[in-house]
């Protein structure tokens, strides 16, 4: 049986189906996974040898690009599969892709207080059995921590974003690097292309507060270069919720800002990644609501996170507190992302 795979949306949202996708793979000989076109560089760095194409859907393009080709992606589905398993699933997707000839299979309605790889794993358990989504797939190269970190030499600052409103703003980057070097950790800052001009602003910005300019990682479309610089030179990663962050993910335990996204869906996948949240009424934010506006201008979920409750989180982390359940500590929820729910099939 031809099998697809459709996964046409962001960078982070496919390191969160890596976990699916390689049980699909053990279990079917002729998959093709459809992804967003920029998209097929990481598909093809993540999971070597497997076919992959791409699909355009607009309303999951952040540049929004015009849909010209529906009569040829129809097309190419109807020539080159049998069944179509979709990791993304909306009423666009509905419109675009469904095609009467092909049996397709889709999750449930998104639920923001349940992983998306967990919802991932339900979908495709009939076909390949239960698996535990944190040994389902392991990025080539890199063994897996089997301990939370203690000993941070250095500390990776991502400030990558997805959406403008998950960021944190500079000057809390910059007051948590402060912090960091006065225990004696070096700070090294992480970002995509996007970020350059902040990164930029911010490394000069420790430069005149600590004395040093730290060094910069910027990720491209090497993403192996990218992941091996990330890996040899820091121990940790603390980032705000945007796809460089999940793509870390595959190399460091990370901690994770999150402000008004769900982290309970979207939290980067490691045994050892926590999360810090304020867990504000408003969140999960507007933001990720189709029919309301979001007319939030003070983004207090994440500006009330301040350097000063980070970092004391992050000291207690290293401490070894036991984040199996959420504890609150000044104000600030630190946990473990919800894996318990992974070690198992739910059918």
């Amino acid at each position: 049986m031809r099998v697809g795979i459709l996964k046409p949306d962001h960078l982070g949202d496919l390191v969160l189906a890596a976990p699916a996708i390689a049980a699909l793979r053990r279990r079917f000989n002729h998959l093709t996974l459809y992804c967003h076109p920029k998209n097929l560089p990481l598909a093809e760095h993540l999971f070597p040898g497997l076919k992959a194409r791409p699909m355009h859907l607009p309303h999951l393009d952040k540049e929004h690009g015009h849909d010209r080709n529906s009569a040829s992606r129809l097309r190419m589905l109807r020539d080159e599969i049998d069944l179509l398993i979709c990791l993304r699933w909306d009423g666009q997707c509905e419109r675009l892709v469904t095609i009467p000839d092909i049996e397709y299979h889709t999750p449930g309605p998104a639920a923001t207080l349940r992983h998306v790889a967990a919802e991932h794993r339900d979908l495709v358990a009939p076909f390949t059995g239960g698996y535990n989504i944190l040994e389902s797939y392991s990025y080539d190269g890199y063994a897996a921590p089997d301990r939370p970190l203690t000993n941070l030499k250095a500390v990776g600052l991502c400030i990558s974003a997805g959406f403008r409103l998950n960021a944190w703003p500079l000057s809390h980057w910059l007051g948590l690097a402060q912090r960091l070097h006065c225990q004696g950790t070096e700070s090294i800052l992480i970002g995509g292309p996007a970020e350059l001009g902040r990164l930029g602003i911010l490394a000069e910005g420790i430069k005149g507060a600590v004395g040093y300019r730290p060094q910069v990682i910027v990720g491209s479309g090497d993403f192996g270069g990218f992941l091996r610089a990330v890996a040899s030179q820091v121990d940790l990663v603390i980032a705000t919720d945007s796809g460089t962050a999940h793509l870390v993910s595959l190399v460091r335990p990370v901690v994770s800002l999150f402000g008004g996204s769900p982290w309970q869906r979207f939290a980067p996948l490691g045994r050892f990644n926590v999360i810090l949240t304020r867990r504000y009424p408003c969140s999960p934010c507007k933001q990720f609501n189709r029919v309301e506006i979001n007319t939030c201008h003070t983004q207090e979920c994440l500006t009330n996170l301040t350097p000063e409750l980070v970092f004391h989180c992050l000291t207690a982390y290293r401490a070894g507190l036991g984040c199996a359940q959420p504890v609150l500590l000044n104000g600030v929820w630190i946990m473990r992302a919800p894996w318990r729910e992974t070690t198992t099939c739910m059918m």
